[in-house]
């Protein structure tokens, strides 16, 4: 079995991740293996061309990348597996919530090839960002297999070991917090009489266009917001409302949230 990215796992986010690999073209199905516990699961992915592997055993035997995608509940029951069938040149690719490179190295020797990763739910449409760490093992040329992997859906983010847990508040659950906030305009659209599907379209164009003008302009987000915040208008109308209304500390103490339940994960 050849091939150059094998999961382990076929849950949401995997779904997601492949689903923008496919999109980006820089590998075909049959490149990507995937194992899943469930017989279904297997079976959907073979039906689309995906190596499918019988056993974790399996997939890690001569794997290049071997991408951890189980839930950090069951990571330790996992990980004897993968321990049994690991070659020292695989690298893992892990976006288990919470889990550290030094926990890897403690359970697979202090030379292991680790890239930890915090993905999101965009890469399905090749946006992913994906922050990344990985431990002084891993060879240039195994971390470009990682990045022409993950490159292939999204942007990659190079950050500290020990701000990985924290990043999660910053990309992987990011999107949840747009889809809420998209969610209580939208009925509120409704409420004064749009329709659904024109309120989302409208803004979630507005909000894509403001995402790539952050990106692309050169201004500072303070410099963006000032140019709306124009005395007697209607957007510093709308800001001073919701700061009035802690929209500011909900969102901080939203964060704080985040990275501690990530803590919590890392501990189970």
């Amino acid at each position: 079995m050849s091939a150059k990215v094998r999961c382990i796992g076929g849950g949401n986010i995997v779904r997601a991740i492949l689903a923008g690999v496919e999109k980006g073209g820089a590998f075909s199905n049959s490149e990507i293996g995937v194992f899943d516990i469930s017989e279904t699961v297997r079976a959907e992915f073979s039906a689309k061309g995906y190596e499918v592997y019988e056993s974790i055993g399996q997939l890690v035997s001569g794997a290049p990348v071997v991408l951890m995608a189980v839930t950090p509940q069951v990571i330790g029951s996992v990980i004897e597996e993968v321990k049994g069938a690991f070659h020292k040149d695989t690298v893992i690719l892990s976006v288990v919530a919470g889990i550290t490179n030094q926990w890897y190295q403690e359970h697979l020797g202090m030379d292991c090839k680790v890239v930890r990763c915090m993905p999101t739910l965009t890469a399905q449409v090749g946006m992913g960002a994906f922050a990344v760490s990985h431990t002084d093992s891993v060879s240039e040329e195994g971390y470009k297999k990682v990045e022409k992997f993950l490159g292939s859906c999204g942007i990659l983010e190079e950050i500290p070991e020990k701000l990985m847990t924290e990043v999660v508040a910053f990309n992987g659950s990011a999107p949840g917090y747009f889809y809420h906030m998209t969610r209580v305009i939208v009925e509120e659209a409704v409420r004064l009489g749009f329709e659904r599907e024109t309120a989302i379209r409208l803004f979630a164009q507005t909000m894509k266009g403001s995402a790539q003008t952050i990106l692309d302009s050169g201004m500072s987000v303070e410099t963006l917001e000032g140019k709306l915040r124009l005395p007697g208008g209607t957007t510093v109308a709308a800001l001073e409302k919701m700061e009035e209304l802690g929209f500011d500390s909900c969102l901080s103490e939203g964060v704080k949230a985040c990275v501690d339940r990530c803590i919590e994960l890392g501990k189970l």
